[in-house]
């Protein structure tokens, strides 16, 4: 029985501050830990934002909807509600802590706008520092400069407030002088030389260096972190950006973390302050504190900087441990910096718990075809202010207390918009998803990505020169048959051969052949190729080239070109896809086909028959010594589904039976109406083939491609097919009545994919539309079942004290884990339970209606696994997320 219970809390303190009524069903330790910990603001706040949520009505009269193409072909935005109208913002001082001095100095900086109580604005208050000197005098003899300084600021407050209190651009007021500023320019050099100027300036900025703290007060700022109710970060790199900063580097070389701290003090704590401090009145205080920490390791060397070193991990570690989420933009770079910056003193386990509220992936989630957007466009679209992150030189005029500050205002933004899309999420109904599933997964892909996958070198650079080599001799092959010399990889002189010299065309058995989009020219395709390949030699030289061609660039030079020290690793894209799909880059690992390609190397350019070799790219990644591949897949997981969600009974029935056949050799028999000995493999590839076709909505002309049929063929096969199995076209055409309807689909989890062209004057567009609708509540649901099963066994291996498997790829429906060789008989069984219990999901209450099935194989090389035994498998139980 495997029961993946990940732990259970109260979500009152949750509701407080977001307002939210949450779902009454168990929640992951993740899902918990973000919902606990982003009520982050006091008893005021929070009331102050039930209140303007009540006011505003923002659930049932502030409505999001997608825009939509309307059958008159105009866009018509509909209701979207704007971040800025969704709360209002109570404002405090802040204190700064500034060192490199021996004791940290404590300064004080009304906000800009304490007494704007009605101004609308997503970030919390502005928040006071914890006091992390223990010399109570430092207050004590400012408090008559401290009550005068602050009165006669909100006097001055008050002269200079804004008429129209719905300002679109949403900066953050640091005083009257630079609160006007609209450019964010960031510097990570200019930061570190400012906060370690050590003159009396340095009084005047708010980071405070980790570096240059000594002990007592590095300890008090690991307590501040035990206490934090907001943690803000932002990596910064050698050229001077940040994360948030649209155009980046593929590698950038990570600088330091720049992050913004919130603390309560209440009074009962080791960072206690007088009651006077308290600006609230009532409940606890926040204080904002902004912290540098160095992760750039100095070429010095010594015992001070490898104190220093283990002071930041220690940091780093406590971050990764925090009560509340972190808040970070493309926190997976962030988790994999802590990762890389731990070495070897640190386990990856370290970071199963970590949670990072990332604003690009809960954007992506409402709008899943802004699969990329920077932090400029998302605080554009949904605060609807305009900012531009900029790049100051590093040798440059600009203030250093301008950088400074800029930093600063970048981090309060990352909040504000962080918070106002969790908001958005609620509405839209996929927080819950956001929680259980998404967030979870960020450590998930970073511990992927701090793993490297072993490649043969040697192998794959013999490869490359062998396809090098056939690659010329099937160009001048191509030369011989065609009577001339032509650039094989241009498609219009390939055109001109086939089509003006040989007139292939003419000769085809197809009445058409597919033309060119606007100029409607004869295609030269692949399905056009192979129409005519039986017509002349050529067509079927030019097929072997493009696929040699492909192996070699894509498969082998291509890993080639990432390979550093025998291995590779890549860099796995969460928000890639509009269904939710993982996507992989540098290299792409996803693409690498599964089967050995076969190619003919000819004895002589005349053509004589040829020897056979095959290549396989999979074969050349090599599991580390001791160690052994293991590939878990989910059978059919698509039509099973399919079979799910139409609730078709033959479907149903196949699936449920004992499944000891082959499920596509028995769905054969039932639609042929044959024996199952009758069924031969043609007969289950094309059942295959017309399966998917009306699962992914790819209609008949592609059918016929891909079956090498007419299209009046593959029009007849589908019908036969739907008529069959009558449920799966009912399922289909409600699908698409509920597309047309709300403009958009989900998945078995939630997921949504809006779909605005769905009604499109434009039939072609209207029908791909359509389409797409059925193909993503299929695929969306497949990927979403497939990050489950990571996040599971990804928690049950951290949780273990003698598993040590690592996840290093993830292939659609296939996961590729490396084991040691003692841990397989274990692991295996933990993998099959615990993929197979995801039939039930209590936190997203998901209950299939056919069992989950998965298939086992292992081995030392990826190309060549073989089938595991049967473990055993896990009992009909839910897990709990």
């Amino acid at each position: 029985m495997f029961i993946l219970c990940l732990g259970f809390m109260k979500m009152e303190n949750y509701e407080a501050f977001v307002g939210f009524d949450l779902c009454k069903v168990p929640l992951s330790s993740a899902a918990q830990k973000i919902m606990s910990a982003v009520h982050s603001g006091d008893s005021v706040e929070s009331k102050n934002w039930r209140e303007s949520e009540k006011t505003a009505e923002v659930v049932n009269n502030s409505r999001i909807k997608y825009s939509v193409l309307l059958e008159n072909g105009k866009n018509q935005s509909l209701e979207k509600r704007n971040l800025n109208s969704s709360t209002s913002q109570t404002s405090g001082s802040s204190i700064k802590l500034c060192p490199p001095s021996s004791s940290i100095r404590l300064t004080y900086q009304p906000s800009a706008n304490q007494n704007q109580k009605n101004v609308s604005s997503l970030a919390p208050p502005s928040c006071f520092i914890p006091q992390c000197n223990q010399e109570a005098s430092v207050l004590q003899k400012t408090e008559s400069k401290r009550t005068h300084f602050l009165e006669e600021n909100k006097n001055n407050e008050k002269k200079e407030m804004p008429v129209n209190l719905k300002r679109k651009h949403g900066t953050c007021h640091f005083s009257g002088k630079t609160n006007k500023h609209v450019a964010l320019e960031e510097n990570a050099d200019e930061v570190e030389a400012h906060l370690n100027c050590g003159n009396a300036r340095a009084c005047e900025n708010h980071f405070c260096d980790v570096r240059y703290l000594d002990d007592l007060e590095k300890s008090q700022l690991v307590e501040m972190l035990k206490q934090a109710v907001a943690v803000v970060v932002t990596l910064m790199y050698e050229d001077g950006s940040t994360q948030l900063r649209a155009e980046q580097a593929l590698f950038p070389s990570v600088k330091g973390i720049a992050m913004l701290l919130q603390s309560r003090v209440d009074g009962s704590g080791p960072l206690d302050v007088s009651a006077s401090d308290s600006v609230l009145g009532e409940g606890a205080t926040l204080r904002d504190q902004y912290i540098y920490l160095q992760t750039e390791h100095s070429s010095t060397g010594g015992q001070e900087q490898e104190a220093y070193n283990q002071f930041a991990r220690k940091v780093l570690f406590q971050m990764l441990k925090c009560k509340c989420p972190v808040v970070c933009f493309n926190a997976k770079d962030f988790v994999r910096t802590v990762l890389q910056f731990f070495g070897k003193d640190g386990s990856w386990k370290h970071v199963v718990h970590f949670v990072g509220l990332d604003p690009r992936i809960a954007a992506w989630l409402i709008d899943p075809g802004d699969a990329a957007p920077s932090f400029e466009d998302l605080v554009a679209k949904y605060l609807e202010s305009s900012i531009s992150v900029k790049v100051n030189c590093t040798y440059g005029n600009s203030s250093r207390n301008v950088v400074n500050q800029n930093v600063r205002v970048n981090l309060k933004m990352l909040h504000r918009l962080t918070m106002g899309l969790c908001s958005q999420l609620k509405v839209y109904g996929l927080w819950q998803l956001f929680c259980t599933l998404e967030l979870p997964l960020i450590p998930v892909l970073a511990v992927m990505e701090s793993h490297r996958f072993q490649v043969n070198r040697e192998e794959m650079e013999r490869t490359s020169a062998l396809l090098g080599s056939r690659l010329k001799e099937l160009e001048q092959e191509a030369h011989f048959v065609a009577g001339e010399q032509f650039l094989i990889t241009s498609n219009n002189q390939l055109r001109e051969i086939l089509f003006g010299k040989l007139k292939l065309h003419l000769l085809s058995p197809r009445e058409t052949l597919p033309r060119t989009g606007l100029q409607r020219l004869p295609s030269t395709s692949e399905s056009v190729l192979s129409a005519v390949q039986d017509l002349h030699p050529l067509p079927k030289i030019i097929l072997e080239y493009r696929r040699v061609h492909k192996i070699k660039s894509a498969f082998v030079d291509g890993l080639l070109a990432c390979m550093r020290k025998g291995s590779i690793s890549s860099t796995w894209n969460q928000t890639g896809t509009v269904t939710g799909r993982l996507s992989a880059r540098h290299p792409n690992i996803q693409g690498i086909s599964k089967h050995p390609i076969q190619i003919t190397k000819p004895q002589n350019v005349k053509g004589t028959e040829g020897t056979m070799l095959t290549i396989s790219p999979r074969s050349m990644f090599v599991a580390p010594e001791g160690h052994t591949f293991l590939a878990a897949d989910f059978s059919q997981i698509e039509l099973r589904i399919l079979a799910h969600l139409s609730g078709d009974p033959e479907l149903l029935k196949l699936f449920r039976e004992s499944e000891r056949n082959d499920v596509f050799s028995t769905l054969t028999s039932q639609w042929k109406d044959i024996t199952p000995e009758r069924v031969t493999h043609a007969d289950r590839e094309q059942t295959k083939k017309v399966v998917y076709s009306a699962v992914y909505g790819a209609g008949k002309e592609r059918l016929a491609a891909c079956l090498g049929v007419t299209v009046q063929e593959a029009a007849q096969f589908l019908e036969s097919f739907l008529q069959k199995y009558k449920k799966i076209k009912d399922f289909v055409q409600t699908t698409i009545a509920q597309c047309h309807q709300t403009g958009y689909v989900a998945s078995i989890t939630g997921r949504r994919r809006p779909l605005p062209r769905v009604r499109a004057q434009d039939r072609q567009l209207r029908a791909q539309a359509e389409r797409q609708a059925v193909n993503f509540v299929v695929q969306g649901s497949a990927a979403d079942l497939c990050k489950m099963a990571m996040i599971h066994i990804f928690t049950a291996v951290a949780a273990s004290p003698t598993l040590t498997a690592r996840l290093v790829a993830q292939i659609h429906d296939e996961l590729l884990f490396e084991v040691e060789d003692s841990q397989i008989p274990e692991f295996a069984a933990l993998v099959r339970g615990t993929m197979e219990s995801l039939r039930n999901v209590r936190a997203l209450e998901l209950q299939l209606q056919v069992p989950l099935k998965v298939s086992l194989s292992a081995g030392h090389s990826w190309g060549h696994l073989v089938p595991l035994q049967e473990a055993p498998r896990p009992s009909d139980q839910p897990t709990s997320c």
